[in-house]
């Protein structure tokens, strides 16, 4: 197997700039998987990987950040420097702080709820070299822009870090749900155990959009799962009906 990464994008928002730029994403195959809770669209893109040995590292693509071919390329150059490691790019954590979506902070003893707990750093000081330049050695990354080795992938959860109660009051009698979350940070926990380090490109920063998604986002939505591969060819992996 040669290097051969594989971009999944998970979401059901509809940022045109991030979906613009996504699909200028062609260097590479892309699985596109829409509208599914964020558990179940975890499972179903490890499940995916795995059972296609032709990839060789699993490509976070968030939906909701702009993500260039440019950015593409040096983060793909970076999975080949450093082969060992979880490599990620950063982004603001909400337009109106100068806050990156990283952290120097070992968590691994701490109880993780809000997110001061994280101890973001400013963006000023990682772009200007604050903490060294280009790459810094993180212990929390969030999954925006960030590229697993396969031999990795095999050994993570793709679990939440934990759940949150949904109500949908949308309906003549109200449902409650559980919702898995922190998905980047469990990761983040296990990679620590198995001491496999996370190195973040400072050059590679994406722009965030920050709007929160609420538990009425995949109502009505039919839930779709589908391969964009590189030589221009789309194949629908999978198809289901709206959550009731």
């Amino acid at each position: 197997m040669g290097f051969n990464p594989l971009g999944v994008t998970m979401g059901f928002r509809d940022f045109k700039p991030c979906r613009y730029w996504l699909s200028q994403i062609n260097a590479i195959d892309r699985l596109e998987i829409s509208n599914y809770e964020h558990g179940e669209a975890h499972l179903i893109a490890k499940e995916f990987f795995l059972s296609n040995p032709q990839y060789s590292h699993f490509l976070f693509l968030s939906e909701d950040v702009i993500i260039t071919p440019s950015h593409l390329t040096l983060i793909l150059e970076d999975a080949e420097k450093f082969k060992d490691a979880v490599v990620c790019g950063y982004s603001n954590v909400q337009w109106n702080k100068d806050e990156a979506n990283n952290s120097f902070r070992n968590m691994r003893n701490l109880v993780v709820g809000g997110r001061e707990v994280y101890q973001h750093p400013r963006i000023e000081a990682l772009v200007t070299g604050r903490f060294g330049f280009p790459f810094v050695k993180v212990w929390f990354q969030g999954n925006t822009l960030a590229c697993y080795p396969r031999s990795v992938v095999e050994k993570l959860s793709f679990k939440p870090y934990r759940y949150h109660r949904v109500e949908d009051s949308f309906r003549l009698f109200k449902v409650k749900k559980q919702w898995g979350m922190m998905f980047d940070f469990q990761m983040c926990l296990e990679l620590d155990a198995l001491e496999i380090p996370i190195i973040c490109d400072l050059r590679l920063f994406v722009p965030h959009f920050t709007q929160v998604p609420t538990s009425w986002d995949f109502r009505g939505k039919p839930r779709t799962v589908v391969l964009h591969q590189k030589d221009g060819k789309t194949e629908k992996i999978r198809e289901d009906a709206p959550y009731q």
